[in-house]
């Protein structure tokens, strides 16, 4: 069997709605993702995403691209920027090494900046 190439793009518009969602999905109200008041008065200067709202993104988009041959194995990321609030962020990987099935993962802004880098490892699923 052959990896994919690439696993995405799959993006997500985020707001205040999505915030909070998410906020309630992780029990996680942090106000610098809640409180857009708070976060204003922040060195971010407005409200940020939870990080892991992209790296779920970002595990969605190679699950859905490896499914079901492959599962994903490993995944080893660090949070590069901040991503605000209401920006699109857009998550993929690339193959770097098909002998072992690791790929360069990521989450962008639309301009392109990097908000979460590292690696996904895959394997023949079950």
């Amino acid at each position: 069997m052959t990896y994919p190439e690439t696993l995405g793009p799959l993006a997500l518009v985020s707001s205040h709605a999505t915030a909070m969602a998410y906020g309630e999905l992780t029990a996680d109200f942090n106000p610098i993702h809640c409180d857009p008041d708070f976060a204003a008065k922040s060195p971010f200067g407005r409200a940020i995403c939870h990080g892991t709202m992209g790296l779920n993104l970002a595990i969605e988009a190679a699950e859905r691209a490896l499914a079901p041959a492959y599962a994903v194995r490993d995944v080893k990321i660090r949070f590069s920027r901040p991503a605000p609030v209401g920006e699109t962020l857009t998550a993929g990987a690339t193959l770097t090494d098909a002998a072992t099935g690791t790929y360069a993962l990521w989450v962008e802004l639309p301009d392109g900046t990097r908000t979460t880098e590292g690696t996904l490892t895959a394997e023949p699923a079950p």
